[in-house]
């Protein structure tokens, strides 16, 4: 059982809240807070943010089969903000995950035309696996995979280059 206090404006009575469930409390935290912006983490804290950011990437691998680039887009930005600021509290144990996060950005961001964006994303991915690689046979095989990401980005960015140099002349 999880038990809040009501926000500043109910201070005055002084009541606390006895909720039987993680989803009753973010159901109780909205009610109070109105609108809930892309801050989860800043909202219900470090204890929520990991299946937030886990459930967005899902979400976005959902969207993007479904053909809603931008929604996957979207929704892959919201994970990796979310990962970013869990390796703050402990870059060891979300590290992988940023990784992880990074890499299905930069596919998302490719998919949406967006090869710099994508390029960024996955240098960061690719840079951040290297380290991990050195510490289990898991995590390079990860990096293999970013780093094929990286060879097929650069190849279509290099094409497209050659392209518009040849329709340019």
């Amino acid at each position: 059982m999880t038990t809040l206090p009501h926000t500043q404006d109910s201070l005055k009575k002084a009541k606390r809240f006895t909720i039987g469930s993680d989803a009753r409390a973010i159901a109780y935290v909205v009610a109070i807070i109105g609108t809930v912006t892309v801050a989860p983490f800043a909202l219900l804290g470090a204890h929520f943010a990991p299946s937030v950011a886990k459930d967005l990437r899902h979400q976005s691998e959902l969207l993007s089969e479904a053909g809603d680039k931008a929604g996957a887009l979207a929704a892959s930005r919201r994970a990796t903000d979310i990962y970013r600021g869990l390796m703050r509290a402990s870059a060891i144990h979300y590290a992988p995950h940023l990784a992880a996060s990074l890499h299905e950005l930069s596919i998302r961001l490719s998919e949406a035309g967006d090869d710099a964006g994508a390029l960024a994303a996955i240098h960061e991915a690719v840079e951040i696996r290297r380290h991990l690689a050195k510490y289990g046979a898991r995590d390079a095989a990860s990096l293999e995979r970013s780093l094929q990401l990286l060879s097929q980005i650069e190849t279509r960015e290099a094409s497209r280059i050659k392209t518009t140099d040849n329709t340019v002349r």
